[in-house]
């Protein structure tokens, strides 16, 4: 098992913490009022928050700054199965919604690291930090989250996604593409 492989467990009970989409007895519980469409908006008006409180010049992108690094293909956001119990859910379904962090100073990772989640913890966010798989993460009062990951590069490379909660299958086809970049506020 290699180093990365062991903290699987830890990132996805995050996630699906982060998205709200935990089960109850009757299935995951959905937001019957919540189009996909409108997740994608609020999603990225979030994370557009969240740029706003970083140095100018900084912005989401597809692209990292590091090129060895991938570049984030899906311009649409990912419909996700909501889960009940340990099985996914063939129905309701929330969107992850992930960008690069890019014109952060090279060598900034810790000092953003520790930034992002103080930012969210101001706001009133709900903040949970694993330091060991270098994961932090947010729920907001609504029930979507966000999640930042450092790529480990030492060089800046903060990856930022967002999460909705279960929302209506049926909405997910009128779902528009996302920007390639949002630029800094």
């Amino acid at each position: 098992m290699s180093k990365y492989q062991r903290y699987i467990p830890i990132v996805l009970t995050l996630l699906l913490a982060v998205a709200g989409c935990g089960s109850t007895s009757d299935g995951p519980h959905v937001d019957e009022s919540l189009t996909a469409v409108d997740a994608q908006i609020k999603i990225r008006a979030y994370m557009s928050e969240v740029l706003a409180e970083l140095p100018a010049g900084t912005a989401l992108s597809k692209k990292p700054d590091n090129p060895n690094l991938g570049t984030l293909n899906s311009l649409r956001a990912l419909p996700n199965p909501c889960w009940e119990g340990n099985v996914q859910s063939s129905g309701p379904r929330y969107l992850s919604i992930g960008y690069w962090i890019t014109g952060l100073p090279p060598g900034s990772n810790s000092e953003y690291f520790q930034r992002i989640p103080s930012i969210w913890q101001s706001k009133g966010w709900e903040v949970g930090v694993n330091d060991v798989s270098a994961v932090a993460t947010a729920k907001l009062p609504d029930g979507f989250g966000l999640q930042l990951q450092d790529a480990g590069k030492g060089d800046g490379s903060l990856s930022l996604k967002g999460f909705s909660p279960c929302l209506p299958e049926s909405t997910i086809d009128a779902m528009e593409n996302d920007p390639f970049t949002i630029p800094h506020p």
